[in-house]
Order: structure tokens, then C-alpha cells, then sequence
């Protein structure tokens, strides 16, 4: 089969809108196919195959699909890039799930020629209405939001605070925000999210003095994130000391509070007329105020997700 070239004529015609999300409407695609000689190649067939990258190094494409488009009598065709069959090479499960807002994507056109596809073009998308929009809206990656459903009705755009790994290059934006404060990922080409679950959120103590243990916070898991007085940091629970001592006699009704006998085989259970006895005493809040395996306010569930 003859090499077929094409010429790009028409830029890409925005048809998605809406900030940092993907509508799932594709894009408008126009070009011209000339043989080799240079003559165009009009009412004619061709087949393409599209790919989506992002990023011009990305090593895998996020969409793949395939397209057969017919060209009119000057050689110039269109597709709708969305709107083609997925592809094998996709990790995409749909067109939909691209976050445009994410990072700048490139965009592979292929013909095929026989039985194997040749690339004609390699390029960076092209300026349009609806990615300068959804481009504008990365100045918000990294913004933490507590979301009031569950975690599988999380809005295009956020993902789940919940430490997993995730690509440098395809959350672009949300690394270039966060780095590896939360954790390194494979050291190379992933980052870690924050992982909240069950987390209480507490702003960085910096020169405030606020949090008398900043510099002996650890990382929040063991995968190379930020330790000390810094963001992603983690600190265990604990309350203030409480010392002093137990003063009084056994007719104080202690026995029936917070402090308590602990040797009754000793003196029996009649306590009465022991003011002056030596006892050992324990210390047990549940008997006078709620408690619990950690120490918490009145609180309520949220879930924790994060722009990117």
C-alpha cells in the first residue's frame, strides 16, 4: 500500500466544557491525506488509530481508540476523538475518565498501512476554549475537602485520601502541588496520596509553638514521606500527664468514682469505720465519664478527598 501522509488543517474544536471535569463529548479532528507523491487522496477510506498521552514522555497512552473515516473530494476528512472504538492499549475504561485538567496531553495519529498502523503525528493538543478552562482550575490540586458520600460518588476531579500510589506524570499537577511530602511512591514515577481514613486534620505548627511536639512527629506511614514540624507528618494520639496524689479516707465514696479498691480480699467488702487504713487504690474514668480505645470529640464521618 501506497504511504499516505496527512496535513492538519483544522485545529481541535472544543465540544467538552465544564471545569476540571471530562463531559465525554470528544473533540473534533479535521486533516487532509495526500499520497506520497503529494496528490490527495479523495473518496477514499482511511483507518486511524488515536492515542491520548499524558504527557509527551508518558511511556503508555491513557486512551486508544480506533477511527474509519471517509475523505470528501479535497483529500479532508473528521472525526470526533471520543467518539472512535476503544482500543486495546487503553487504560482508560472510557473516554470520560480522561482528566483533561490533569496534565497537557498529546495526542498519536496512526493509518494504517496493511496490516500494521504507521505514525504520521505526535503532538501537543492544541489550545481550546474548554482545556484553557480546565487547565485554569489545577491552581486548586492539592486542595484536601471533606465530601459527604461515599467514596465510589467522589466527583470527577478529586480523588480518594486513602496513601495509595499514583503517576507523576498523569497527576502532573497534584505532584507538582504535593510532591512526596505524603510518601515517595516507587522513588521515580509515583507519589502517594494522603491517606486520612479515620484521620483527624491539624494545621501545621511551623514558628507557632502551638504543638510543644512538632519536631518528634513521624512519617504518617513508612513510605518516605515528611517527618517533624511539616505537612503530611503524622502524630500518634495521647493526653496530657495527670499527676498527684490520693488523699482522704475510704468514707469519701472514692470507692464508688474514678479511684477505687483494689484489695478487698484484704479488708472485706465493708469498708466503713477504715478512714485511717493504707488501701491500694486504681484508677478507672469509665466508672464516672464515657470512654473509648482513643481520645476524641463528639464527631461525625466524613470522607476525605483531594483535587488533582
Amino acid at each position: 500500500m501506497k504511504k499516505l501522509f496527512l496535513s492538519l488543517v483544522a485545529a481541535i474544536v472544543a465540544a467538552t466544557a465544564t471545569i476540571a471535569q471530562n463531559s465525554g463529548l470528544g473533540f473534533n479532528y479535521q486533516a487532509v491525506v495526500r499520497k506520497a507523491d503529494g496528490v490527495l487522496l479523495a473518496n477514499s477510506d482511511v483507518n486511524l488509530r488515536v492515542s491520548l498521552y499524558p504527557g509527551q514522555s508518558a511511556a503508555s497512552p491513557t486512551w486508544v481508540e480506533t477511527h474509519t473515516a471517509h475523505t470528501d473530494y479535497s483529500g479532508c476528512f473528521g472525526i470526533t476523538v471520543g467518539k472512535g472504538t476503544r482500543a486495546s492499549g487503553s487504560m482508560a475504561a472510557k473516554y470520560a475518565d480522561i482528566n483533561f485538567a490533569a496534565v497537557y496531553y498529546w495526542m498519536k495519529i496512526e493509518i494504517l498501512e496493511g496490516t500494521s498502523y504507521r505514525e504520521v503525528s505526535f503532538a501537543q493538543l492544541p489550545s481550546s476554549p474548554y482545556s484553557e478552562v480546565a487547565h485554569n482550575a489545577s491552581s486548586f490540586a492539592g486542595m484536601i475537602a471533606p465530601f459527604a458520600g461515599p467514596a465510589d460518588k467522589i466527583p470527577t476531579g478529586w480523588m480518594l485520601c486513602d496513601g495509595r500510589e499514583v503517576s507523576r506524570s498523569e497527576y502532573i499537577n497534584l505532584y507538582n502541588a504535593i510532591g512526596v511530602a505524603w510518601g515517595e511512591g516507587n522513588g521515580s514515577s509515583t507519589f502517594n496520596l494522603p491517606d486520612l481514613r479515620g484521620m483527624f486534620l491539624r494545621g501545621v505548627s511551623g514558628d507557632s509553638g502551638n504543638d510543644a511536639d512538632a519536631n518528634s512527629r513521624i512519617m504518617l506511614n513508612d513510605n518516605g514521606g515528611n517527618t517533624g514540624n511539616n505537612v503530611g507528618s503524622y502524630q500518634a494520639d495521647a493526653i496530657r500527664n495527670i499527676t498527684g496524689k490520693a488523699n482522704g479516707s475510704l468514707r469519701n465514696n472514692w470507692c464508688d468514682g474514678v479511684f477505687y479498691p483494689t484489695d478487698e480480699t484484704h479488708y472485706g467488702s465493708d469498708y466503713s469505720g477504715r478512714a485511717n487504713d493504707h488501701a491500694r487504690f486504681g484508677f478507672d474514668a469509665s466508672r464516672v465519664v464515657p470512654t473509648g480505645s482513643d481520645n476524641r470529640p463528639k464527631n461525625v464521618y466524613v470522607t476525605y478527598i483531594i483535587k488533582y
